[in-house]
């Protein structure tokens, strides 16, 4: 990390402790830090094409932070931690800058105010002493750097991928095996830094075991492109954790397995539900349990999932841009005349992003279908089985084929009976 990157966290914090009230004030503040970080963009190096991607979408993420906390909100007065008595902007400066150190390193939100509930996997109750959890760590740490090794060797075996070659360049199947191996290799070796950090910060008693959830999702609610994203993703140094820790783990309606992490960030522009106030007293006559919130239109829903969608593809354009300046200074050492001649990569990144909510609309009417055909959505099993005809057993149950077959062309394959899914609310 360079100067100008350390020096414009520095500032961000600093104008954040002050708590600007004046508009001018906090919009002049932030237009620093982000000239401060379009600067470092052009001058940045780290030595390795892939490393300074990453650093340039640091960047872009900061950037986020920076409209985030400077415009947006006013987190001293917002936002608030568990264990705080009095709020933040009540603190003195330094015990405010440190406030702020500590929440913009949870990212998930873990023990803060603005945590949502359903956007990560708690520890399983068998794993909450510190002995039981440290050991469930251990195992986790072994088996993934297992996969690590094993994707680490398959790169390394790889002659395109040691050549810098194109990933496609051998062939569609080859193709996905070399993505799966790449996204495999960063998402061991980032479950394996998060086990070891918290195996040091429950060993030492600095944290309880609650304080480190799963850093991904259950694969098994992967079955989605929405569900993907709502389950695997990056959070940046310890939830909830008083030591800051490197802990860089890459959620939408169900946020447990890839765009958790980042879901703050993303979700800035909003629209967003009604806040409460952290300090007013929570009502046990009006609490969520009692009252479940209601859906929200399906239009404000997408609406936000697009945003976050291009929230994300700006900061992995960012990535781009420093790539792309990386480029110019390479070919500039060997000859002026080749730098007109080098290829564009700014906003290479970008489509895979913005498409991703449509995407994301194609399934939702896929499912919407399938729903009023009498569909279940509830995992990949009752995507094929989805009926039952008389009898006991697997075998017996009728496939998506022939619900399909009976329902849209009225061809009873074999005879069905339906299980038409009903809610029922139960009244106290």
């Amino acid at each position: 990390m360079d100067t100008l990157f350390l020096a414009a966290r520095a500032l961000f914090l600093v104008f954040a402790a002050i708590n600007l009230k004046s508009m001018s004030w906090r919009l002049i503040s932030c237009s620093i830090i982000v000239a401060l970080l379009a600067a470092d963009m052009t001058v940045t190096r780290t030595g390795r094409r892939a490393v300074d991607y990453l650093f340039g979408v640091t960047l872009g993420a900061t950037v986020l932070q920076s409209v985030r906390f400077l415009l947006l909100v006013r987190p001293l007065e917002e936002y608030r931690y568990e264990s705080d008595k009095a709020p933040a902007y009540r603190l003195s400066f330094i015990q405010r800058f440190f406030w702020l150190l500590k929440m913009i390193y949870s990212p998930r939100g873990i023990g803060w105010s603005f945590k949502a509930e359903n956007s990560v996997v708690p520890v399983d109750p068998r794993h909450r002493t510190r002995a039981s959890f440290i050991a469930s760590r251990l195992r986790w740490l072994l088996s993934h750097y297992l996969l690590f090794d094993a994707a680490t060797l398959y790169m390394r075996c790889n002659p395109a991928l040691l050549s810098g070659a194109s990933v496609t360049s051998q062939g569609y199947i080859i193709q996905c095996l070399n993505v799966a191996a790449a996204f495999c290799h960063s998402y061991a070796i980032l479950t394996c830094i998060h086990c070891v950090l918290a195996v040091l910060a429950v060993g030492a008693n600095f944290d309880e075991p609650q304080a480190w959830l799963q850093p991904f999702g259950h694969w098994k609610n992967a079955y989605t492109i929405r569900k993907f994203w709502g389950c695997v993703q990056t959070q940046t140094i310890c939830d909830a954790g008083q030591v800051l820790m490197l802990d860089v783990i890459l959620s939408s309606r169900s946020r447990k397995v890839w765009h958790q992490f980042f879901r703050h960030d993303l979700t800035l522009f909003g629209p967003h539900r009604p806040k409460r106030n952290p300090w007013d007293p929570v009502s046990t006559e009006h609490s969520s349990a009692g009252n479940p919130r209601e859906r929200e239109p399906w239009g404000t829903s997408y609406r936000r999932l697009c945003y976050a969608f291009v929230c994300s593809a700006f900061v992995h354009v960012c990535g781009d841009i420093v790539l792309q300046f990386r480029i110019w200074n390479d070919l500039s050492s060997t000859g002026a005349s080749k730098v007109m001649d080098a290829p564009n990569v700014i906003g290479y990144s970008a489509p895979y992003f913005l498409l991703q909510p449509v995407g994301v609309l194609v399934e939702d009417a896929v499912i919407e279908v399938g729903k009023r055909m009498g569909l279940k959505e509830d995992g990949l099993s009752s995507a094929f089985r989805v009926g039952r005809r008389p009898g006991e057993g697997v075998a017996d149950r009728a496939t998506l084929i022939e619900v399909m077959a009976d329902r849209v062309i009225g061809v009873q394959l074999a005879p069905l009976t339906v299980i038409v899914v009903s809610r029922r609310v139960t009244r106290s």
